[in-house]
């Protein structure tokens, strides 16, 4: 387990390093969602309310409980900016010491540290520590529940209470865990153990349900905002072509997640043939691939590598213990049989796991860059409402470091913090009209958006100032961001803001050394 810890180690110091390089000694992270749960995390150790502001609840967390653990942190350290790092990497190094603890079971010395090792760099697991979110700990909570179901469906008589607190964990740590969830279930019914179905599931519901609870009880759905808005829900079905859309969209954007399941099956396959499988590996393997195929059809994939990262780790474990057992059974073949057999491995590897490989290469490049992007433009923007807006309102479409950083009265045009702006989307109501009704029922004094996301949506009195614009952008959903005034009459005063701001001496400071190639202020002329 040294070796494989090492190697985590190892990339997540490197890739911090360069981060921290490339924002100016600043610690980051690659995606403004992680200030989400920040911010959310910050109100509730520092006023109490469960939400994105200090305004009131808000459901905008996808995964309530690394939220909950976020805010534990904050509790017992401060709030602070090393926190989500700091779970993460524990929870990362929870990860390798359970895959260890599977993968020893079928492997030993040199190849299992080839296989875990291999399993960490490709998922990759390193990227999923330094992202600050909760995939670190979803991912150890997916496979430890996919090993203990399977284990549980091979032997009625072994003890559910720890698999009924996984199921809960999991599906509270992200939704997605009710697919695994709901497969062991219906597992359960298959084999008409319809006692140990029912509690299952409802163990699966219990947090889940208990938060949805509380949600509605604060004038709010029953699931997040982002479970709907992100999700392939019956709301956004509209017929059969659109509820098959996301599972060929998803298929043609990650096609890492295909290649490895027809590995999988490959090498499972072959396996079965030689006569190595078992009840608990056939679970595990038809578990996996049924997850698969329900993320693809109603989840998302990508967005920095992360939707899918849980299969990805999971599927490279089960994958690494399918050929720990073959590798064994070929050593006592023929030296002719075992190198047409490695031969025909080393094919299908190639074959099948070079698009992960790819994917790895990508995420190891684009890590430092999505660091460098999100404190360029979202930090930057969180730093000028803290000193401009503080208990003001101000509209934006991304909404996590400048609630970090500020107290603000929110209007998010996305919809994550904002109910009546994802409602109206759900109902296909979200047009220019609806978007200056919101504005001014929120009273806000400043917009800031990206243009290329609201085109025929912006009021015509809404007036542009300025623009802040990075370079080399890999995550952000758009490399210049707009600065609005309401109207004609907040203009000059948002363009002394924006002068004042990029100019000053105490921002060229929080930002590192200033560089016109980083980025640039245009500021409207009137």
């Amino acid at each position: 387990m040294g070796f494989a810890l090492s190697v985590y180690a190892l990339f997540c110091a490197v890739l911090l390093q360069d981060g921290l390089r490339l924002s100016g000694g600043h610690l980051g992270y690659p995606l403004d969602d992680t200030y989400i749960h920040a911010a959310m995390a910050r109100h509730f150790v520092q006023q109490g309310v469960w939400g994105v502001t200090q305004e009131g609840f808000t459901s905008s967390t996808s995964s309530p409980l690394w939220t909950l653990l976020l805010a534990l942190a904050y509790r017992l350290g401060g709030v602070n900016e090393w926190a989500p790092l700091a779970l993460n990497l524990v929870c990362g190094g929870l990860v390798v010491g359970l895959c260890f603890f599977l993968l020893r079971q079928a492997a030993h010395g040199w190849r299992l540290a080839i296989l875990l090792s291999a399993s960490i760099v490709l998922t990759p697991l390193p990227i999923l520590a330094l992202s600050g979110m909760e995939h670190t700990l979803h991912s150890l909570l997916t496979i430890w529940f996919l090993w203990e179901a399977a284990a549980y469906l091979s032997d009625p008589t072994r003890a559910p209470r720890r698999l009924w607190l996984l199921a809960a964990l999991l599906c509270a740590t992200r939704y997605e865990g009710l697919f695994l969830a709901g497969l062991v279930s219906l597992a359960l019914c298959a084999a008409r153990r319809w006692r140990a179905a029912f509690l299952l599931g409802a163990a699966g519901v219990s947090l889940v349900s208990l938060y949805g609870l509380i949600a509605l009880s604060q004038g709010w759905e029953f699931l997040p905002n982002g479970v709907w808005l992100k999700g392939n829900t019956p709301a956004a079905w509209q017929g059969t072509a659109n509820f098959w859309s996301r599972f060929t969209d998803n298929w043609t954007s990650a096609p890492h997640l295909p290649w490895l399941a027809a590995a999988g099956l490959f090498v499972f396959a072959w396996g079965e043939q030689r006569g190595l499988g078992g009840k608990k590996e056939r679970y595990r393997m038809g578990l996996w691939l049924a997850a698969v195929l329900l993320h693809l059809q109603f989840a998302s994939v990508g967005w920095f590598y992360r939707y899918e990262g849980y299969l990805i780790l999971a599927g490279c474990v089960l994958l690494a213990e399918l050929l720990a057992r073959l590798l064994d059974s070929l050593a006592e073949s023929g030296w002719l049989a075992r190198a047409a057999a490695l031969a025909a491995l080393a094919g299908a590897a190639w074959l099948c796991l070079g698009p992960l490989a790819g994917r790895t290469q990508r995420a190891l490049r684009d890590y430092p860059l999505a660091v460098k992007n999100i404190y360029e433009q979202q930090y930057q923007m969180g730093l000028f409402v803290q000193r401009y807006y503080q208990g003001k309102a101000v509209a934006a479409n991304d909404i996590g470091a400048i609630n970090y950083l500020a107290d603000l009265k929110l209007l998010d045009l996305y919809g994550l913090g904002s109910l009546e702006v994802a409602q109206a989307k759900r109902r296909g109501e979200f047009d220019r009209e609806q978007v200056r009704a919101l504005g001014r029922a929120h009273q806000v004094e400043i917009i800031i958006i990206y243009n290329t996301w609201f085109e025929g949506k912006i009021p015509e009195e809404w007036q542009e100032v300025g623009q802040w614009q990075i370079s080399d952008n890999v995550v952000c959903g758009s490399d210049t961001v707009s600065f609005y005034a309401p109207d004609a009459s907040r203009r000059e005063e948002i363009r002394a803001q924006l002068e004042e701001f990029g100019g000053s001496e105490e921002w060229r400071v929080e930002s590192g050394e200033w560089r016109v190639e980083s980025g640039e202020w245009r500021v409207g002329s009137g």
